[in-house]
């Protein structure tokens, strides 16, 4: 009996609840594709990102070899400058000896000559 007092109520509440549940339904599937086209949205930047770091990566391994290079450019670098010191530094001491040598001899020399210069004043 008291359902039959209910029906006149239950009758205007079924088209709520049935356009309540479709719009939830249509909702639930507006959001199911907004879903869908962010994920390949974000597949698809997911893939240029491993595109772009792919790249990146060839041009990190590309400067690494080059800095190899330049490295082993200084190392050489510095190898024949330590050599070319040392060949200037013997080079010094040459020069050094020689003009020792030259002051001796011309120290000689004199000596010679003022000898020579008193031998012949006395005749």
């Amino acid at each position: 009996m008291q359902l039959v007092e209910l029906l006149p109520h239950v009758s205007r509440l079924v088209p709520i609840a049935d356009r309540y549940l479709s719009s939830k339904a249509s909702g639930e599937r507006a959001s199911e594709m907004a879903l869908a086209s962010l994920a390949e949205g974000v597949q698809t930047d997911l893939g240029q990102v491993t595109k772009a770091h792919t790249a990146l990566y060839r041009q990190l391994q590309a400067q690494g070899t080059q800095i190899s290079a330049v490295g082993d450019e200084v190392h050489k670098a510095r190898a024949s400058l330590e050599a070319s010191d040392r060949r200037v530094v013997a080079l010094e001491q040459r020069v050094n000896s020689l003009n020792l040598w030259i002051r001796i001899g011309v120290i000689v020399i004199t000596v010679l000559l003022i000898v020579v210069i008193g031998l012949l004043l006395r005749k």
